[in-house]
């Protein structure tokens, strides 16, 4: 971890607490207006939320734009976190959830199951946030948010149902009749749609600017 420069911001330091607020509105705002759901629904495209895409690309573009690109292939990083990485990511983390989503919301199989399916994502845009508040190594987590984002379009389908079908009737839990449909193609889409486009923002932002204007001016100007 690279020594750090500068505290941070107050909007930085209270991070967790606008997030538990933007929770707390969404929730009132869903309760107060029922409707409002139906509202997004009509601003999407396919299975791509664009409201929701806009959100993730500005949020992940930053600390996408301080990634250099580069030195990558130069990083001689261990391979030890990347597995360490892949257990938890794909592993424990899907477990856990599974776990919890059958003890609490057994009653409630489609509640349980949107539990299951959000286990199974991971969570890549709050990856590169929190790693960039802490001043982590940004090249490494670029390459690992890359690896998951490629790992998640092969398996999250094949996961999906394992998860979904073969697992919960094991537990004395039926999903039968529940139809889950989730192919490659729309994981493939989302995940080019919400990380590729701020991947490619990050990569020309960085090859295009600093090439005309510098690498001090870029570090020091651009996104400080």
């Amino acid at each position: 971890m690279r020594e750090s420069k500068k505290s941070l911001s107050f909007l930085d330091r209270f991070l967790t607490v606008w997030i538990l607020l933007a929770m707390i509105i969404g929730i009132l705002i869903g309760y107060i207006f029922p409707n409002f759901s139906n509202v997004l629904n009509k601003l999407s495209i396919g299975t791509t939320s664009i409201p929701i895409a806009i959100g993730l690309i500005l949020m992940m573009y930053p600390p996408l734009a301080k990634v250099k690109y580069e030195e990558i292939g130069k990083s001689k990083t261990s391979k030890k976190p990347f597995k360490i990485a892949i257990l938890y990511n794909w592993f424990i983390g899907p477990l856990v959830m599974f776990l919890l989503a059958i003890i609490f919301l057994h009653n409630y199989p489609h509640l349980m199951i949107g539990v299951i399916l959000v286990g199974l994502a991971r969570c890549i845009a709050m990856v590169l946030v929190w790693n960039d508040l802490a001043d982590g190594d940004r090249d490494f987590v670029a390459l690992l948010v890359a690896f998951n984002a490629i790992w998640q379009v092969i398996t999250y389908s094949i996961f999906a149902y394992v998860f979904i079908k073969i697992l919960p009737p094991i537990f004395g839990i039926s999903t039968k009749a529940i139809n889950l449909n989730i192919s490659i193609k729309d994981i493939a889409t989302s995940v080019l749609i919400y990380l590729g486009i701020p991947f490619v923002a990050g990569v020309l932002s960085r090859l295009l600017l600093v090439k005309a204007k510098g690498n001090t001016w870029y570090e020091k100007k651009f996104y400080t």
